[in-house]
């Protein structure tokens, strides 16, 4: 695909990849979700159930999208079973975690963690997980029984099998390779499988995203609603309740919505907090219901109070009624039959008034749609407001009726639209429901708005058409259900508002898209990137309906049926009557059936070249009349490729350019060649229009036209009768001819021209122009292309000629462009004054010859241009004969449109840099003596307009030699006489005019404060400019919170654009309102002003390129001039202001050593009230700044003492303390043992005893517990070896005291057997069974003694058995303490280990024998 490179498009991809289907395992076929919303708490709590489809048998896990909501511990049940899952909260994401020390370096990481919230491809790790219990089996299904599935969950599993066409499911459950799922495969898998019913039930505490609370905080005086927010990417509905959020899961649904009766009970406090399971947890917080602090409390009076809570939802409502079990509250069901995504689920509570708009339906158009076959319409606002939105929507009935006669019927019961408060965009759309803010209202006083906001509103209801009810298959294919939308909106424009206004509009259009169509993605690949910004989908939605629009042109012309219109008609019946997958568009399938219905077969290289590829042709035409063949050679070469590669980066682009940059979205190379049919219409000698159809088919085609006249003089005649009947009063209504000749034929009597000072061709000139072949041609006549287009060779007689005699308003369009261009000339005014004076041109046009007056206000020309301005206004507005000008009327809009384009344009002319001192007055002038007394519209658009037209007057600026283009001048110019007083006095006048209609507008509030927003722009303008000097105050004062958000916005907007983001306490302020504000609209502004300080930052707008230096040297008859500082800084300039990664580089450069700034940026970050996507966007503006780092700090609490204490029933409790331990607890030293002594070993007599017997043997160590427990498990041979280090002491080791209980006499004997060094033991060896079995061994061996605790060294007494020799006593005792054996040793045989345990651990330690010997000479009886 030309024109888009993606991280996925790196690796080689397969010639026709398959479409992404996510692998569920099933479809969902209904849902029903159940809230209770609290407004006191701000919390929402209910239950849904899912009915899902399994495509499987051995479906066990079913993953559900859920995002910051809590579960219950057995809120999880599948068919009325407690299931298990796994589920963790995936907005915690979005919190840095306290414990890491993170800073703006570490954004690449916090990346990493929010991925899975917007990539699409796995967001299914962090889904809510479902284990379906074995008790629930999923069986088998008779097609043919009563328990098949019905009608609807067909719809809903081909609606997901369209989206899921590259897997099918074979009757065992195990996925096969398909090209496509029938509709007839999915009726059969809505049969195969049993149902089951998903229950989970969840409560949201705190809402970062999905819905939004207004006039709940401090100071707030709107009153209290909420609605749900939208976004373009899936994962807002999954912010409000569980579901499977995907376009792809589309089901009928039925919606239960709990809540107060009375804007009183929705505010009264709780007495307790609702609380929750104790394990809920969300963001890091226990889950109970706070009630907020009574001061927070929005006052209302009495009457306040008992307005009654409005539920909006989408679908139809089915009930409306009293909670049994609280009185205060009340129950409203809704249901929506027609199967949708959850992302267009919407609803809005709130003291909502209704407005039936039912009562401005046309008669006719309700007779044509039969009885009962209107939809009703109607819409809701906050009190106060309902005559605004009568006046508002008034069309929107209309609207209804034509789409629905035109192309199909409404795909929902009944249309609804709710205006509220701080919506990002305009309009949300949902199944139904429209949502749209506040500031699309406007009263029936007010006129200049109406236009643009009726076409917001009527595209807000093509949208449940084509955008609701028909979804895109894929990202790719969004375009085709926003240009559909658009383009049935245009149609009905056209008829609303006439055909001039909706041709001028699209010409209008069209010119912007060439001029923005310049390294862009193509129209296929915008919709992968919609998730980046406003700025693609207001591309999207400027390029894909003109797209359209030249496709249904030409299919018209050349296979003459209804175009694009009978195809919009195809699909919305086939998606209100058809199978599900008629309601999913993609862009080949779309191809095919556009060629199917129009029958027009060039719809291939088409979409190649406009939808697949990017980029406008722009043509340079050049002609020539041949009169030995009687033909007009015509060559036309398209120039697009030789565009300048270097461009200047504009700041209003810096966003966008930034963020493609940073997400790696690049456009392809611009297509050389652009093929199709176009229309030539030639105006030959005798007037009549010739149109002649060439192929283009190359780069550089040449066309040779047949001339059809044959006598010339038939030109010279007509012109004669053209001035003839001009001459004539009422000559308008004679005929076709004076029609064709009609336009621009005003001021033609002698007194006229010599009142006016015009002029007329002269005989040079006429003659030229009756030597002429032709009256004028026109490329593209019919409009069948999106180009710009120059023609060398064309005549100025010929551009007047189109002007006055072509009826296109396109034609004359074109003409006025070209006059614009062009130097000051008499003539030229002549021409200009004639179209502004002529009523019968469009408005447009005449606007457009406003400003192409001004370019005649030069010396050159005599000041025509600025007389001939200045009398058409008092023509036109002024009493006759005065320059006071009249009352306003705005009953006439066209006119009311030219006079504010006069005034705007006069303000524009200039002498020197200055404007005239005559024209800034009579700007002046017209604010003074401003009369609104009479009329029946406000004048707040005009006052604005002469406010911002006084401000432009006073702007020093000249035009530029080299483009013609205007350049700001900051130095004085000529005209500022220091004698002359005037120019201070006027400046001094107009700040005074300007703080007249900022104090007034503190008392009496203009329509969304324009007086105040207009005042504060022109003062940025003039500081900016140096006409006065800079406050910085000025706009300082109106960036807190409470006040407008319109004048907020246009405050900040001011400040950083005088340069004052450079100030870290400004850009810190900025940050920290941007990220915590509650209003997302003011949030998504703040941003993108922010984003223009760093772009005049990057783009080193506050600075100058330094001249080169020049020195006289010291002789003082030779000039040195330093060029090479200059031109590296100039150089360095062209870098940043031509090439966004010089620009990035330069920015990076100049900020990264700002800590100030660094710390705003992240702890804007961190704002728990920004949202996914906005996290995104400071994140991308981290990446740009600083340099990632993968390192990091890690903060670890201190840990804290313990304390226990012992219970009455000997159980013993720990409890924490708050006292810290803060040094790392040292090792205890074991004691060091005293050498040994070398002493003699004394021999022990004792004399004979029958039997040796010792009473008790115990053993003590250090430890107090002195009771004996079981036996322990012995520890790993490893681990006893490494508890030891070669040479060195164990680190604890046990005192042991053995007691022997032995007479008094023997005392002296044995004291000295212990004093005695230790003797080396001979190897031992297994004893025999004379000794084992002998008496006084038997006796002498005592019981094993217990192991001791891993704490201490071990110690046991064991019977010794030596190897028998002469001497050797009958029996021995030996105390061991434990041992350490021998590396390779074989294992200790005295005790078994556990199973699975650890073999025996022992440890190192001393043998002490002690041996007992009979006398030498025993009795009989031993």
């Amino acid at each position: 695909m030309p024109g888009l490179l993606l991280d996925d498009m790196e690796q080689p991809q397969p010639a026709n990849p398959a479409p992404k289907a996510p692998d569920y395992g099933f479809v969902v076929s209904h849902q029903k979700v159940e809230l209770e919303v609290d407004f006191s708490t701000q919390s929402v709590s209910g239950r849904t159930e899912i009915t899902i489809l399994p495509l499987q048998r051995n479906l066990r896990t079913i993953r559900i999208d859920a995002r910051q909501c809590a579960i219950p511990e057995r809120g999880v049940t599948v068919n009325g079973v407690v299931a298990a899952y796994v589920y963790e909260d995936p907005m915690k994401r979005l919190e840095v975690p306290t414990h890491y020390n993170w800073t703006a370096h570490q954004h690449e990481m916090q990346k990493e963690r929010i991925k899975p919230l917007a990539d699409e491809d796995i967001r299914h790790k962090i889904a809510l997980e479902i284990e379906v219990p074995r008790s629930v089996g999923i069986d088998s299904v008779d097609p043919f029984g009563e328990t098949a599935a019905n009608a609807l969950t067909e719809r809903a599993i081909g609606a997901s099998a369209a989206r899921n066409s590259s897997m099918a499911i074979n009757g065992l459950g195990d996925p096969q390779s398909a090209t496509t799922m029938t509709p007839k495969t999915a009726a059969e898998q809505s049969a195969r499988f049993q149902p089951l019913i998903i229950s989970i039930s969840f409560s949201v505490s705190k809402f970062r995203d999905g819905l939004h609370f207004v006039g709940m905080g401090v100071g707030d005086q709107r009153f209290p609603h909420v609605y749900t927010r939208h976004s373009v990417e899936p994962g807002t509905a999954s912010c409000i309740f569980p579901c499977v959020d995907d376009l792809a899961m589309r089901c009928t649904w039925e919606i239960v919505i709990k809540c107060s009766k009375t804007l009183g009970d929705a505010l009264k406090r709780r007495s307790k907090p609702i609380t929750h399971a104790k394990k809920l947890q969300v963001n890091g917080i226990p889950n109970g219901i706070h009630p907020l602090p009574l001061e927070e409390e929005p006052e209302l009076d009495e009457e306040e109070k008992l307005l009654d809570m409005t539920v909006v939802c989408s679908g139809e409502m089915i009930s409306d009624g009293v909670d049994p079990d609280d009185s205060s509250k009340k129950i409203v069901s809704f249901g929506v039959n027609t199967i949708v995504a959850p992302k267009h689920i919407g609803f809005a509570i709130g003291p909502f008034e209704q407005v039936d708009l039912s009562e401005f339906r046309d008669q006719e158009d309700e007779e044509k749609l039969g009885q009962g076959q209107s939809v009703p319409v109607s819409a809701f606002c906050l009190p106060g407001r309902s005559d605004e939105a009568r006046n508002t929507c008034q069309p929107m009935a209309h609207a209804m009726d034509w789409f629905s006669l035109n192309f199909a019927g409404f795909p929902f019961s009944e249309y609804k639209m709710i205006f509220v408060n701080d919506q990002v965009r305009d309009v949300e759309h949902t199944a139904g429901l429209s949502i749209v803010d506040m500031r699309l209202l406007y009263p029936e006083e007010i006129i200049d708005p109406e236009i643009e906001n009726t076409r917001k509103l009527v595209h807000a209801l093509a949208s449940q058409w084509m955008g609701v009810t028909v979804v895109p298959n894929e990202r790719v294919d969004r375009w085709i259900t926003v240009g559909l939308s658009h383009f049935m909106t245009g149609m009905f424009m056209k008829v609303l508002c006439g055909n001039n206004e909706f041709m001028f509009r699209q010409k209008l259009l069209a010119d912007k898209l060439v001029e923005l169509d310049i390294d862009r993605a193509p129209l296929h690949a915008l919709g992968e990137v919609l998730h980046l910004g406003s700025f693609e989908y207001d591309f999207m939605a400027l390029k894909a309906p003109l797209v359209l629009f030249i496709l249904d042109r030409r299919i018209i012309k050349e296979a003459g049926t209804a175009g694009i219109a009978r195809v919009i008609t195809k699909i919305a019946l086939g998606a209100n009557t058809g199978a599900p997958t008629e309601s999913v568009l993609s862009t080949e399938p779309f191809r095919r059936q556009v060629e199917k219905i129009t029958k027009y077969r060039k719809t291939e290289p088409f979409w190649n070249q406009w939808i697949l590829g990017s980029g406008c042709p722009r043509f340079m035409v050049t002609q020539k009349f041949n009169k030995k063949r009687l033909t007009i050679e015509m060559r036309i070469r398209q120039v697009q490729e030789t565009m300048p590669q270097q461009r200047t980066l504009k700041k209003n682009e810096f966003l966008r350019e930034f963020k493609e940059e940073v997400c790696e979205v690049f456009a392809g190379e611009p297509q050389s060649v652009f093929t199709g049919s176009m229309t030539i219409r030639i105006h030959e000698a005798d007037g009549t229009p010739y149109e002649h159809v060439v192929e283009i088919k190359e780069g550089n085609a040449t066309f040779d036209i047949p001339y059809s006249t044959k006598y010339k003089r038939l030109k010279r005649s007509r012109r004669q009768k053209e001035r003839a009947a001009g001459a004539v009063e009422g000559g308008a209504e004679h005929g076709d001819d004076s029609l064709i000749y009609c336009l621009g034929d005003i001021l033609q009597t002698p007194q006229e021209i010599q009142e006016w000072g015009l002029t007329d061709w002269n005989d040079e000139q006429q003659q030229e122009m009756e030597n002429e072949s032709y009256e004028w041609f026109r490329i593209d006549s019919d409009f069948e292309w999106l180009q710009s287009k120059t023609l060398v060779n064309m005549k100025a007689w010929m551009y007047v000629s189109q002007l006055q005699q072509d009826r296109d308003v396109v034609a004359q369009h074109e003409s006025m462009l070209w006059f614009k261009s062009q130097p000051p000339h008499p003539l030229a005014a002549t021409f200009m004054v004639r179209t502004l004076m002529d009523s019968r041109y469009y408005y447009g046009i005449r606007q457009l010859a406003a400003e192409c007056l001004v370019m005649h206000a030069d010396p050159a020309a005599r000041w025509i241009g600025w007389k001939n301005i200045e009398k058409a206004y008092r023509e036109l507005f002024c009493y006759p004969g005065t320059a006071m000008s009249r009352a306003n009327d705005f009953s006439n809009k066209q006119a009311y449109g030219v006079a504010n384009s006069i005034c705007r344009a006069v303000a524009q002319i200039r002498h020197n840099g200055t404007c005239l001192k005559d024209a800034r007055h009579f700007i002046l002038d017209q604010l003074r003596f401003n009369d609104n007394g009479s009329n029946e519209y406000s004048d707040n658009y005009k006052v604005a307009n002469l406010l911002t037209s006084l401000a432009e007057s006073l702007l020093p600026i000249k035009k530029n030699k080299a483009d013609g283009a205007p350049e700001m001048v900051f130095a004085a110019t000529d005209d500022d006489d220091e004698d002359d007083p005037e120019p201070q006095q006027f400046r001094d006048d107009v700040i005074e005019e300007l703080d007249r209609y900022r104090r007034s507008d503190e008392w009496t509030h203009s329509y969304h404060n324009i007086y105040t927003t207009t005042v504060l722009d022109c003062k940025w303008k003039l500081m900016k400019a140096g006409v006065i000097p800079q406050d910085p105050m000025e706009f300082a004062q109106y960036v807190h919170d409470g006040t407008s958000d319109y004048v907020r916005i246009k405050a900040w907007e001011a400040l950083v654009d005088l340069g004052l983001i450079v100030d870290d306490s400004v850009s810190a302020l900025l940050l920290n309102v941007l990220s915590t504000d509650s209003s997302p609209y003011v949030r998504s502004h703040l941003l993108q002003i922010f984003c223009l300080g760093l772009a005049s930052i990057a783009l080193d707008e506050n600075k100058t390129v330094e001249a080169p230096r020049a020195e006289i040297d010291g002789e003082g008859d030779m000039l040195i001039i330093d060029e090479e500082g200059s031109n590296a800084a100039r150089k360095a300039h062209i870098v940043r202001t031509t090439s966004i990664v010089g620009a990035l580089a330069a920015l990076k450069l100049d900020l990264e050593d700002n800590h100030s700034l660094k710390d705003a940026i992240w702890k804007a970050v961190q704002s728990p009230a920004v949202t996914l996507y906005e996290q995104y966007d400071l994140l991308d503006i981290c990446s740009v700044l600083y340099a990632p780092k993968e390192s990091l700090l890690v903060k670890l609490k201190y840990p804290k003492f313990w304390r226990v204490e012992k219970t009455a029933k000997c159980k013993l409790v720990f409890k924490q303390t708050d006292k810290l331990r803060t040094q790392m607890m040292k090792p205890r030293k074991p004691p060091q043992p005293l050498p040994p002594k070398a002493v003699a070993q004394p021999t022990v007599k004792m004399e004979p005893v029958e039997r040796v017997t010792f009473p008790a043997i115990k053993l003590t160590t250090s430890s107090t517990n002195t009771s004996m427990g079981p036996p322990k498990r012995p520890l790993a041979p490893e681990l006893s070896q490494s508890a030891s280090t070669d040479g060195q002491p164990p680190q604890k080791k046990a005192k042991m005291l053995i007691k022997f209980n032995i007479p008094e006499a023997t005392m002296p004997d044995v004291q000295a057997i212990l004093r005695s060094p230790p003797q080396p033991s001979p190897p031992s060896r297994k004893a025999s069974s004379s000794t084992l079995s002998s008496p006084v061994a038997a006796a002498a061996r005592p019981s094993p003694a217990p192991s001791v605790t891993a704490a201490s060294p071990s110690a046991s007494v064991v019977p010794a058995t030596p190897e028998p020799g002469p001497g050797t006593p009958t029996g021995s005792i030996v105390v061991k303490s434990a041992r350490k054996p021998l590396p390779d040793a074989a294992p200790s045989t005295s005790r078994k280990p556990l199973p699975d345990g650890p073999p025996p651990s022992v440890k190192p330690g001393s043998l002490i024998k002690i041996k007992f010997r009979p006398k030498k000479d025993p009795s009989p009886s031993t």
